[in-house]
């Protein structure tokens, strides 16, 4: 062979695809896909081939030995050893014996040995090498953290290689929201194993990628997090190498809560019957969250919960738990609970919290109370609610409401003014002597504006029962309702309480006793008072 540059042997060789049968000498390049033969003697007992690698891959190095004990190396531009030493034995001239040695390297130039392995056995060889790129787009170097490779979630595939050279590889990503990393590797690693790191370099999960039998392995995580940076490694040994591909996903958790809010002084505070799903999120540093919630009343509250993992607690006090509930959910498949439960009036916390260190995620909650009075059912039920929960009106009882009782008037007056939430401060005695004290601030409050007016210029009337008529004019006055457009289809309204009753027909607050009869001079009950606040409020 004619003495050319080792560089222009080898690509020619390379991009041609030329097998040949050489004898070489050593150092001499060992070009891909030829067979170069050699002889190992007392008197030159080594040979050495150079071998270029262009880039990243898989280096196939074939030895058929002649004789009975033959040894190859392979060695990096630093001498380093590359894979392991190999023995070729009991190899004979009639029966040679065959090594086929897969090794995955990086690009650059090695060098290969072909030795005799106990100074005694000697004779002839054949070798050649051959490769298979592996393709990986990762960018180079990456085996650090402060050299990880950023990547974006929901980005391009990513895919990797593992070698002798290069046994961790590191990606960083950005979480700029709460939520979900997911992590899918289809390996052709022998195995491996996968790291999650926050970014301060503290492992927050790790796990095998399993054992590659001529099937790729598929191995998927999924981990709830915070915002902040993180790392991925894949790391291999000198056993554990090869190619690998992986996708990172994310899923943010659009939650709606206030943080930090992981203690009861930090709590969230949430409205019942406030007509929303609030969502909340737990996560590998937050486990737990906290919200207050206030019953304003005895009664019953109905708890929606819907989560994939995440369990919560309801507590009164440190001591007391009023309920409980672990969820058995899936990835993808919440479980959905609904529980009602019997409390007093008083603060309570509601703690959701994760059941396993990284499997939090996304949940929802609900919360609708109503007080614990046995008369209300059917129709009076969001009325009386809605009024409790505003605080605008009593029960005649812990256990009634007395809704079929009539209201008289300084009752009226008194939900009037809580309703609209009017100044009641001024508490000094109304111009009516027949006024409790009670009702000094709300009587007050709605004279100030205009709404109600005494029976005298001495009596409210306090302990009269309020009619339907009167009724009217004071929430058409407090509401400022027009009833504008209305024809009056009643007999029994005189002039003083038309407008007020069109206010009420045009807005859907009430309508007559029949056809042609309002009922203006009917008393009104407790129940139908609240029925009319609710839908002039709500409205």
């Amino acid at each position: 062979m004619k003495k050319i540059s080792i560089l222009a042997v080898s690509l020619l060789l390379f991009l041609s695809g030329f097998t040949s049968t050489n004898v070489v000498h050593a150092d001499t390049v060992l070009p891909f896909n030829t067979t170069v033969s050699g002889s190992i003697s007392e008197q030159a007992p080594m040979d050495a081939y150079t071998v270029i690698v262009p880039k990243a891959g898989t280096l196939t190095i074939t030895v058929k030995a002649y004789f009975s004990a033959a040894l190859m190396e392979l060695r990096d531009s630093n001498n380093e050893l590359v894979g392991h030493y190999e023995g070729v034995y009991n190899g004979r001239p009639e029966n040679p014996t065959t090594l086929n040695k897969e090794i995955n390297v990086e690009p650059g130039v090695y060098t290969l040995f072909i030795k005799d392995a106990n100074k005694t056995s000697f004779g002839n060889y054949d070798v050649s090498v051959s490769f298979e790129p592996a393709n990986n787009i990762e960018i180079e170097p990456n085996q650090t953290f402060t050299e990880a490779m950023p990547i974006n979630v929901n980005g391009e595939r990513i895919r990797g290689f593992i070698s002798w050279n290069d046994t961790a590889d590191f990606y960083k990503v950005e979480l700029d929201e709460p939520g979900r990393l997911e992590i899918d590797i289809d390996s052709k690693m022998m195995n491996g194993i996968v790291y999650l790191y926050d970014s301060k370099g503290e492992m927050i999960s790790w796990d095998s990628l399993g054992f590659y039998q001529e099937l790729p392995l598929l191995w998927n995580s999924h981990t709830d997090l915070e915002t902040d940076t993180y790392y991925i490694s894949i790391k291999g040994n000198d056993y554990y190498q090869g190619i690998y591909e992986m996708d990172v996903s994310f899923i943010p958790a659009n939650n709606d809560e206030i943080e930090p809010n992981n203690s009861r002084e930090s709590a969230t505070p949430i409205e019942v019957n406030d007509n929303k799903i609030h969502t909340g999120f737990l996560s590998y540093t937050d486990k737990e969250d906290y919200y207050r919630i206030e019953m304003k009343y005895d009664g019953y509250m109905t708890i929606g919960f819907s989560s994939e993992f995440s369990g919560y607690s309801l507590m009164k006090e440190r001591s007391i738990s009023y309920d409980s509930h672990l969820s058995s959910g899936a990835i993808g498949k919440p479980e959905k609970s609904s529980k009602r439960v019997e409390l007093k009036k008083g603060t309570y916390y509601f703690i959701p919290y994760a059941q396993v260190i990284w499997q939090g995620g996304v949940y929802t909650m609900s919360f609708k109370a109503e007080p614990a009075f046995k008369d209300m059912a059917g129709r009076y039920t969001p009325a009386v609610t809605y009024l409790a929960d505003k605080e605008v009106a009593k029960g005649i009882s812990g256990s009634e409401f007395g809704v079929q009782d009539n209201i008289k008037r300084v009752d009226a007056a008194i939900w009037l003014a809580n309703i609209m939430k009017l100044n009641q401060s001024d508490s000094r005695p109304t111009p009516y002597v027949d006024v409790p004290e009670r009702a000094w601030g709300a009587v007050n409050a709605l004279k100030r504006k205009n709404i109600v007016n005494g029976k005298s210029s001495t009596h409210f009337g306090a302990n009269d029962t309020m009619t339907r008529g009167e009724m009217a004019l004071l929430i058409q006055r407090a509401y400022e309702l027009s009833g504008n457009g209305v024809k009056l289809p009643f007999t029994d309204v005189s002039s003083r309480y038309a407008e007020a009753v069109k206010a009420l027909m045009k807005h859907n607050i009430t309508q007559g006793k029949s056809a042609d009869k309002f009922g203006t001079d009917a008393a009104i009950t407790r129940g139908e008072m609240a029925l009319f606040l609710y839908r002039a409020d709500s409205k």
